[in-house]
């Protein structure tokens, strides 16, 4: 049995059984079958609508565990059961009519096949759902491997699609031992691939993959840049907002603040202000963040934040809490991922260097700029996402994603439902 704490208390709220070799080999064993069951077009439509249908009538559990498993806000559980249901109904509008083309050469685009759905604990019914929609989509059976950390909320899901789906075309299978997840990753049934979480991880997982394709959303080092033309009050305000949501536990938080130089003390005493006057602890306790998910992350963000400066004010006991830290020095976070409320904030000369900063950055998912910014100044920065004068990048509507070590494919948009698809070319005579 595997016990389920609760970041927000310390308690025990669930415990689950891995799942036996039996159950998961009858899962895969079904997967041929789905194919099948998937087939038409009007099928894909039926099982999303009957996953709209299924979430709506779950969200105020769905709301519940989240708050309760991984410690996010009311609020932000909210938020993130309608996200979940943004990803469902935009699928159904995506759903191809026909794959076939006419005449001697035909081109007919076709799902990629049977799909293993790995996915993180931060965002724990809409890092799942973001996967299944296009999945089903393009007409590919999904099993979801969820996180031990989410397991709680994926399990709601699961039951509350149980009467409405297929199991066949969406399923759950979980394990906590690393050999039943190779065996996972490895076996042939699989077509491809998604996976959300650490680079290290997905590199791991992306080495033993063998020839599947891959869709990997992997971690963010992300910069935030405040550049001449800013409006100081308003990029303060993102700033916290961005990196106090959800903990920070997001990869698109940004990791590393760089302010122009003659702007620097203005924005940073307006972001620490705004900073200092945000309250933490258990998120069932009326604060404004909620703790981090588990012992392991306070240990970790510990020891990347000694001899910053702490700020906000502890207003709801949690044994994982851990309140907003500033490093002066961005040396920590230049090759670490925070992951957490946890941030340098640095003077640099100019905007060049600004940009030269961030134009390196190979963990390269997200950048945020806020200013005067011109095309050309954007045109040498390869980051999936860029938000200019916004942190408000995302959307079921829109691809996501990184270059270089920040990941493969994208998910989001036509783009999202393209990653699963391929083609069969035809020459008829």
């Amino acid at each position: 049995m595997v016990d389920i704490i609760s970041p927000n208390s310390g308690a025990i709220i669930g415990r689950w059984t891995p799942d036996s070799e039996a159950r998961i080999n009858s899962v895969l064993d079904g997967l041929s079958r789905a194919m099948d069951g998937l087939a038409l077009p009007q099928a894909r439509r039926a099982i999303l609508s009957a996953a709209i249908a299924a979430l709506d009538r779950a969200r105020e559990p769905l709301a519940s565990v989240i708050v309760a498993e991984v410690g996010k806000t009311p609020a932000e559980a909210a938020d993130e059961v309608d996200y979940a249901q943004g990803f469902l109904r935009h699928a159904l509008t995506q759903v191809p009519e026909t794959t076939e083309g006419q005449g001697e050469r035909r081109l007919r685009v076709v799902p990629a096949g049977p799909v293993l759905a790995i996915t993180p604990y931060n965002d724990p019914l809409a890092g799942i759902v973001r996967k299944i929609a296009p999945a089903i989509a393009a007409g590919c059976p999904v099993v979801v491997k969820p996180s031990a950390l989410g397991h709680l909320t994926a399990r709601t899901l699961f039951d509350a699609l149980s009467d409405a789906v297929p199991s066949d075309a969406i399923a759950m299978v979980n394990h906590t031992d690393r050999d039943a997840l190779e065996r996972l990753i490895a076996d042939p049934r699989f077509r491809l691939l998604s996976f959300t979480g650490s680079t290290p991880t997905g590199m791991a997982i992306a080495s033993r993959a063998g020839l599947k394709r891959l869709v990997l959303e992997l971690g963010g080092n992300n910069p935030f840049l405040v550049l001449e033309g800013a409006d100081l009050d308003r990029a303060a305000a993102d700033a916290v907002a961005r990196k106090t949501r959800a903990a920070g536990q997001a990869c698109s938080a940004q990791n590393r603040i760089y302010v122009v130089a003659p702007l620097f003390n203005a924005f940073r005493t307006r972001f620490l202000d705004r900073l200092s006057a945000v309250t933490f602890g258990a998120s069932d306790g009326g604060v404004a963040m909620g703790p981090v998910r588990s012992a392991r992350d306070l240990d970790r963000l510990g020891a990347l934040a000694a001899g910053g400066q702490a700020f906000g004010a502890s207003a709801a006991p949690s044994p994982f809490a851990f309140g907003p830290v500033v490093l002066a020095d961005d040396g920590p976070l230049r090759h670490a991922e925070a992951f957490g409320p946890l941030v340098s904030l640095c003077p640099v000369p100019d905007r060049s260097a600004a940009l030269a900063l961030a134009a390196q950055e190979q963990q390269a998912l997200v950048c945020y700029l806020y200013g005067e910014v011109s095309p050309a100044e954007l045109a040498p920065l390869r980051f999936g996402s860029l938000g200019i004068n916004s942190t408000r990048i995302q959307g079921a509507e829109v691809p996501t994603g990184g270059f270089g070590t920040a990941g493969i494919g994208r998910e989001g948009g036509a783009w999202g439902l393209q990653e699963f698809q391929t083609t069969i070319n035809e020459r008829w005579g």
